[in-house]
């Protein structure tokens, strides 16, 4: 994940122009008819067990208020150097810090309460509350020792938030000078009513004082198992069926700093012996998620990690070279490794074991580093390289994925991101449609619909779903894939990130229109993609184009320069001279630039900017102009058609890493690709002749003559259907997906090819509402799949697919 939800969203593949996280979309609709026919006895490209997984991060309270299912916040009294935040005194006492006989090295700070004869206590608010529910177990953990002659026992309770109810509460022997661990057990009655206004303390009466050190407090996890997981979270999460775990996610892997990356070794033992670290979203660590909790969460949910390794680049662009320095993070990397495969009865194989995981893990895919296009250096290739000839070396039957594409090596995948609003994230399914199969494959390792807050919108929910059925079809180039961000504490200020899949609280969670869009295609996985045809008519065709407009150019994190700008049409200039040669009548919606002896280019050179000029009411035109790029990890952005600074085509020279060249159209800021890409790339210091030629909504764009992309943006102007069919080997079944974007019901036939026979009854699976609404804590299902046994199935039948909808159809159908 990018540092910004602007870098995030404008990242190195697909770039977007955004400028809120809540926006309501409008799309055109059909007038109402289609036909779609499945090929069932002609199976295509097979779909990778590994396709559907899940990612998330330490972002939001994902782990710390969520996953891990420790309810005391800040239970090492670290989140601050000098005061203990979440802690407050109770009654005849008071807190302070004290640091004088740690326990161990990795809890420095222990908390002192200090008694003055009454009862009192030290109270922890936990995250957001601490939730209390009838006829539960709580188990308590913590360090005590007495001080200034204190000599009684200690009451750990949970008290509701006025102070006058304990729920539950248990009470220790008489506490000695010596540091010892104390494991309580506290229950609730059956008549005790579920709340969260509840807070979790530890008191005594008498005078004296007495020092705390790591305070834990558990509620029952997912399969009972000792500091394991949120139960309700792992049971939404497992609903989804996911077949890998991308771990330990995007930025948290990279830290801010080198201190405060993810050192992996801190994060192994037990619990208590982990010094935490602070985050990279605003919140300390507590490290109690740590790889043992992450192959808890594969073992439990039956899923492969996907293992990222620090790769000697963090958040604040620190780095290191290639070479000598470098090759101390590749042996962790290996050590790391070894950790997940290694035998249990040597090296760090046999750590893990003690840790508790005998057998060694499956691992089939290990990512270098996260988002390394942010490394304005350009050492990724070669710390890549270093990386990839050490782990090639010792693991050869390793993926190695790459975070950026390299030319030192071939990775065995290269990751890509796209976060972008809904209609762009459905049409960007066919990214891959026409990519190159003898290159590396893709891993989409980060990608989600930007609408809807804190989690998505309905609208966001079938865009996605639209963006996995266009994937599916192209999973023999992309294998694996999964969203981001996963979860989000929805309390006020504990999150950080705007669109997430699931959302919960202290007592509750839920999932949005997107996560049952994927549990829906997670619990109806296909073998193998059908060959699916699509006709509809032509007067239902209505999404608009922009077929005039004025013209500019642009730069994205590059260095570019543009000189020798004409306009012409049929043979006149529409421009008078060289408008390069002075701003002067130039619209700069994003960004400062300057003419310098008639050269044109940004004020800042990494940047995302655009300059305008012309008049809205042109139309067919040819823009003429010279580009050379003097820096920078992209190429050239040249407009036309733009209304305005959401509205315009452009065609994208060197995007995409300096990997691919394409035509794009805006609709309101929603950029989607038309047209052949090509896989064109732009050489640092060498001025190029640009050309479009544009007529209506067709456009032939030329390099130094060389005819380099033909694009006509009629082919998008009906992106409101999408469609996709498995087969499921096992049961005989076709499952046809469906998406209908528009605003209106879309009157169907569907036309089974290639069948013996088809079972006349089966089911259905609809998602549907709003395209605005989003399930909440108070309402969790307003938008929820609806299943209904159908019993009109045949080779041939008809069926409605309503506005705003997701459907799946699953039949039983025989091969001929």
């Amino acid at each position: 994940m990018g540092k910004s939800q602007f870098h995030r969203i404008g990242g190195r593949r697909i770039k977007a122009v955004f400028a809120a996280t809540m926006v309501s979309f409008s799309f055109s609709c059909f007038a109402g008819s289609a036909n779609i026919e499945v090929d069932v006895n002609k199976p295509g490209v097979a779909i990778p067990k590994s396709f559907y997984g899940l990612m998330t991060e330490e972002i939001n309270h994902s782990y710390d208020g969520g996953l891990y299912a420790e309810l005391i916040q800040n239970r090492t009294f670290q989140d601050s150097r000098d005061a203990l935040p979440h802690w407050t005194a109770q009654g005849d006492a008071r807190i302070s810090i004290d640091r004088s006989t740690p326990v161990n090295p990795a809890l420095p700070v222990n908390m002192k309460l200090t008694l003055n004869g009454d009862r009192g206590g030290a109270v922890n608010d936990g995250y957001w509350g601490i939730p209390v529910k009838p006829a539960t177990q709580y188990s308590v953990e913590f360090y005590a020792k007495s001080a200034d002659d204190f000599s009684g026992p200690i009451t750990a309770s949970i008290v509701l938030n006025d102070g006058a109810v304990a729920v539950a509460k248990a009470e220790t022997a008489a506490i000695s000078g010596e540091w010892t661990k104390y494991t309580l057990t506290l229950k609730t009655a059956a008549d005790v009513k579920e709340t969260s206004h509840a807070k979790f303390v530890l008191s005594a009466q008498g005078k004296g004082s007495v020092l705390f050190s790591f305070v834990s407090l558990f509620p029952p996890t997912y399969k009972d198992v000792a500091g394991g997981l949120r139960p309700d979270l792992m049971q939404l999460m497992a609903d989804m069926h996911p077949s890998f775990i991308r771990l330990p996610g995007g930025n948290y892997l990279e830290g801010d700093t080198f201190s405060s990356r993810f050192r992996w070794k801190q994060m192994i033992g037990p619990a208590d012996t982990r010094p935490g670290h602070q985050g990279c979203w605003s919140y300390r660590s507590s490290d109690g998620m740590g790889l043992p909790q992450f192959m808890l969460w594969c073992d439990q949910l039956g899923a492969e990690p996907v293992l990222a390794v620090f790769a000697g680049y963090t958040l604040n662009h620190d780095h290191v070279l290639p070479g000598p320095e470098l090759q101390f993070y590749v042996d962790e990397a290996l050590e790391e490794i070894e950790y997940f495969t290694g035998p249990a009865d040597k090296g760090w194989g046999a750590v893990r074991a003690k840790d508790g995981r005998v057998e060694p893990y499956k691992l089939q895919y290990v990512e270098i580093g996260n988002e390394d296009f942010f490394d304005g250096s350009g050492s990724y290739d070669g710390r890549f390289a270093q990386f990839y000839d050490a782990i090639k070396a010792k693991y050869p039957q390793l993926k190695i994925i790459a975070t950026t594409p390299v030319k030192s090596r071939k990775p065995d995948l290269v990751d890509d991101h796209f976060y972008l609003p809904p209609q762009q994230m459905a049409a960007t399914g066919t990214h891959y449609r026409k990519a190159d199969r003898k290159g590396s494959q893709i891993f989409v390792g980060e990608w989600a619909s930007q609408s809807g807050n804190p989690t998505p919108n309905l609208l966001s929910g079938l865009a996605d779903a639209a963006f996995l059925l266009g994937l599916e079809k192209d999973s023999d180039q992309v294998p694996i894939e999964c969203y981001a961000p996963l979860l989000v504490n929805v309390n006020p200020r504990a999150a950080q990130w705007g669109t997430n899949l699931i959302g919960y609280n202290a007592l509750h969670s839920f999932g949005s229109p997107s996560y049952y869009a994927q549990a829906m295609l997670g619990q109806n996985k296909g073998d193998v993609v059908l060959p699916v045809s699509v006709k509809i008519s032509e007067s239902d065709k209505s999404t608009p184009s922009n077929s005039h407009g004025a013209v500019g150019v642009g730069a994205w994190h590059t260095k570019v320069e543009y000189k020798d700008l004409s306009v012409t049409n049929q043979g006149a200039k529409l421009t008078e001279l060289n408008p390069m040669q002075s701003t002067a009548g130039w619209d700069f919606p994003n960004g400062a630039w300057r003419s310098d002896g008639g050269v044109f280019k940004p004020v800042n050179g990494d940047s995302e900017t655009w300059a305008f000029t012309g008049d809205p009411k042109w139309t067919d035109y040819t823009v003429n102009v010279k580009a050379r790029k003097t820096g920078g990890t992209e190429g050239f952005i040249v407009v036309w058609h733009a209304a305005d600074e959401r509205n315009y085509h452009w065609w994208n020279i060197g995007g995409w890493g300096n990997t691919r060249t394409s035509v794009e159209v805006a609709h309101d800021g929603s950029r989607i690709p038309f047209g052949d890409p090509s896989n064109f790339s732009v050489e640092t210091n060498r001025w190029y002749d640009l050309r479009v030629e544009v007529k209506g909504n067709h456009a032939l764009c030329y390099i130094d003559d060389k005819l380099i992309n033909d694009a006509n943006d009629d082919e998008v102007r009906s992106q409101n259907l999408f469609t996709s069919a498995n087969y499921i080997n096992s049961s005989g079944e076709v499952v046809i997906k469906v998406v209908n974007l528009g605003d209106e019901d879309l009157d169907t036939s569907l036309k089974l090819n290639g069948v013996q026979s088809v079972a006349p009854v089966g089911k259905a699976i609809v998602l549907q509402g709003d395209p605005n609404a989003v399930n909440s804590i108070a309402e969790p299902k307003k938008i929820a799949p609806v299943t209904e046994e159908v019993s009109n199935f045949a080779g041939e039948f008809r069926r409605t697919f309503p506005a705003h909808s997701f459907t799946l159809l699953r039949l039983s159908a025989k091969q001929q």
